[in-house]
């Protein structure tokens, strides 16, 4: 491990202190529900034909560092789930068939695995081990309520998608789809999971669950990162979610396309026009624990909004140094996606002057 966990109040006290918070746009007290469309018509203004449009912050809702007022941002506490741990026999696949992305194939996937789920099922314990002992991809959630067939598939990154290939400048030059983030781990494209059809943006929703990645340690180190406990505090290590309709075409993949934050992809407890083009376009603060630490207990990523222990919140997120080995991200999400984990280097973040997350610490259950 990298960090001295001894200093991890003195890390967080410097973060709270220095750290600006937002005001929430008028926007946010609109909101009421649960979501089942599109909020944002990409077609008509996309990263292509209306670039300045993305580059205005003014123009998206600002989620990070405030505190959770249900008369003006209420939409944030409307979607929970309990989670049940009964896998039913399910484990972890080893998957065998991890596809070459060569250059750019972004669609160059391995075999699937499939687990084939009845209405009286859960989504917990499907996952899939890629085979080098530490990286793995595991879901944890509730009932089915249908039946389905959940696909997983892998592909390595592709040369784009290294560290090397990001913008060095801290923006997105449009060359390539990871921006200033290189990715660390595989690339998990999931289907078969959907209660709807696709929404016009081309997502389709779940129900929430949670998503947990492992990485190695050495391919963490390969993108020349901070720690992880730093990275993870600065809101520069997540679960990441490609989003394939910024370029206003979601049925391809093109190098104006990103990959984001994986809760910027949720329909539930998000505002109108949620920022879901940029990495730093996350609702909430990381929470620094392991999953099941955050399961057991009653902390969310919205400071001022409490959960009951035992349920998971859409849009919640964090993740945890493992040790030498590597780490953990996680996130709690509604949507099929392609999914994997991301380190934006922190000093893109901190030259930006754009760091906003207040990271919380999750006691460990005694």
């Amino acid at each position: 491990m990298k960090n001295n966990p001894k200093n991890l109040l003195l890390l967080i006290s410097l973060i709270v202190t220095s750290t600006s918070i937002y005001a929430l746009p008028e926007q946010a007290s609109e909101i009421a529900g649960i979501r089942n469309n599109a909020d944002f018509d990409w077609s008509q203004t996309n990263i292509i034909n209306n670039p300045n449009y993305f580059n205005d912050d003014s123009n998206f809702f600002q989620g990070k560092g405030f505190t959770f007022d249900s008369n003006t941002n209420g939409f944030l506490n409307s979607k929970k789930m309990s989670v049940n741990n009964d896998k039913k026999g399910k484990t972890r696949r080893a998957v065998s068939s991890i596809g070459n992305a060569g250059a750019k194939g972004y669609n160059n996937f391995g075999d699937s695995v499939s687990y084939d789920l009845n209405a009286s099922d859960t989504v917990t314990g499907m996952g899939a081990d890629t085979g080098n002992g530490i990286e793995k991809f595991e879901i944890f959630g509730g009932s089915t309520g249908q039946n389905m067939n959940v696909t997983m598939q892998f592909r390595g990154k592709s040369d784009a998608e290294k560290h090397g290939s990001h913008d060095h400048e801290g923006g997105h030059s449009g060359d390539t789809i990871i921006g200033h983030s290189p990715l660390v781990s595989n690339v998990m494209r999931l289907h078969g999971m959907g209660i709807q059809a696709a929404s016009a943006d081309g997502r389709v929703k779940t129900n929430p669950f949670a998503l947990e990645a492992t990485y190695t340690q050495e391919d963490f180190d390969a993108t020349y990162s901070l720690t992880e406990l730093e990275e993870l505090i600065n809101g520069c290590l997540f679960l990441g979610w490609l989003n394939t309709t910024i370029d206003g075409d979601h049925t391809t993949i093109s190098d104006s396309d990103r990959w984001v934050h994986a809760v910027q992809g949720n329909f539930d407890n998000m505002p109108d026009n949620p920022n879901r083009h940029d990495e730093h376009g996350v609702i909430g603060n990381a929470i620094v624990g392991s999953l099941q630490d955050y399961i057991d207990g009653t902390q969310t990523s919205i400071e001022g909004l409490s959960k009951l222990a035992g349920e998971i919140r859409v849009g919640d997120h964090g993740g945890l140094d493992t040790g030498t080995d590597g780490g953990v991200v996680w996130a709690i999400v509604d949507h099929n996606s392609d999914f994997a984990v991301i380190p934006e280097p922190s000093t893109y973040a901190l030259i930006g002057g754009i760091i906003c997350l207040i990271s919380v610490a999750l006691r460990r259950r005694k």
